[in-house]
């Protein structure tokens, strides 16, 4: 009976000093003071542009267009042609390398409560864990096509032509050796000029039976209206090919860009990029493009906001965040203004701090806008 009452109250002991003897580790690991390195956020201006390229293929029969078809509005030669679409302008921070700073913790508080983002900039103090989401965004790579018009992929009369000549031969015979005629076709090559003209022909000819097929002016029609619809649709297919090979192709496509501009004090703006029309939207070095501007007004929100001194505070022992200024930032090409609007600028602002005492109370948490650095919310 007293062996069993012994046993049980060396497992109670056990169970005692086991949570006291780990807390005393844990305690131990925080008795040298650790150091925590964060940057605050600068802003970065991000133009997005979304500019149109558009192939330009010149038709084998353009000589022929006006002659043939009456058309002068024709692509006369192979080329390029980009036009801008559409811009947006948005903000986001980056680590600026003269805004790093240090927080060196006490024997009272865990470090791990600090949180980061992945390049250093401030997320907060005393967050809950949660997971963070990252939105992976699919980039679709564009191929410039090889745009060709071909004559003889669609065209149903033959390249070639056949001219019959009289030819004479001799034979010989039981006197004499005599003449003899002899028809022989010889294949030529039709001249561009003739194919031109057959294609025209075609033309008009298709244009016919779609307006024979519109009008019922046929003894037996499509049996309902959606055999009637590919009918239709492809002989206006067909005649789309035919007239290219006298107008040309233009063949368009979207591509997507993107600028980034540094905003800095005292400056009121710059070239971002240029628009070129054979190249699209190059670098602001290459002065084939005309210049797009990005300028931006401070309204200089903070220059009246009086802080507390920080003078005899050790830095180590302060939090520091910003107070973001604001600014009217436009985009413009010329005279076109093609985006504007008012946003934060982080260092168009201030830099304030805190105490690093308030992380002593875990009940609390604060929470940065890691695009600004400045606080987004206190909470308990």
């Amino acid at each position: 009976m007293n062996r069993s009452i012994i046993k049980n109250f060396s497992v109670i002991l056990l169970l005692v000093v086991l949570p006291w003897n780990t807390m005393a580790q844990k305690r131990r690991a925080l008795e040298t003071p650790s150091t925590v390195v964060y940057a605050l956020p600068k802003t970065v201006l991000k133009l997005d542009v979304v500019a149109e390229k558009t192939i330009l293929k010149r038709g084998p029969f353009a000589d022929f267009a006006e002659k043939y078809l009456g058309l002068s509005d024709i692509v006369n030669q192979d080329g390029l042609d980009w036009k801008l679409k559409s811009v947006r302008l948005t903000g986001v921070g980056e680590v600026d390398s003269e805004q790093y700073h240090k927080v060196t913790t006490s024997v009272d508080y865990e470090p791990g409560l600090i949180a980061l983002t992945p390049e250093g900039l401030i997320r907060g103090f005393n967050l809950q864990k949660g997971e963070e989401k990252i939105q992976m965004q699919k980039t679709l790579a564009i191929v410039d096509e090889d745009i060709k018009i071909e004559y003889g992929k669609f065209s149903i009369d033959p390249i070639l032509k056949y001219r019959e000549d009289t030819i004479y031969k001799v034979v010989e015979t039981d006197t004499a050796f005599i003449k003899v005629p002899v028809l022989e076709k010889q294949a030529m090559e039709k001249t561009l000029e003739e194919k031109a003209a057959e294609a025209a022909h075609q033309i008009f000819k298709l244009r016919k039976r779609r307006f024979k097929i519109l009008t019922a002016n046929f003894d037996q029609l499509p049996p309902d209206g959606k055999a009637y619809q590919v009918i239709v649709d492809e002989l206006a297919k067909l005649e789309k090919e035919y007239m290219s090979l006298f107008i040309g192709k233009r063949v368009s496509f979207m591509k997507h860009y993107q600028f980034s501009y540094t905003p800095k004090k005292g400056e009121k703006g710059g070239v971002i990029f240029r628009m070129s029309p054979k190249s699209g939207p190059v670098g602001v070095d290459d002065l084939s493009g005309r210049p797009i501007r990005v300028d931006f007004k401070n309204l200089n929100i903070t220059d009246e906001l009086v802080l507390l001194s920080s003078v005899g505070e050790q830095p180590q022992k302060q939090i520091y965040y910003r107070i973001p200024g604001m600014a009217d930032v436009t985009v413009s090409n010329g005279k076109d203004i093609l985006f504007s609007k008012r946003m934060g600028i982080a260092q168009f602002g201030k830099i304030a701090n805190m105490p690093a005492e308030v992380l002593l109370n875990e009940n609390f948490g604060i929470e940065f806008y890691p695009n600004l650095g400045s606080i987004k919310n206190i909470s308990k």
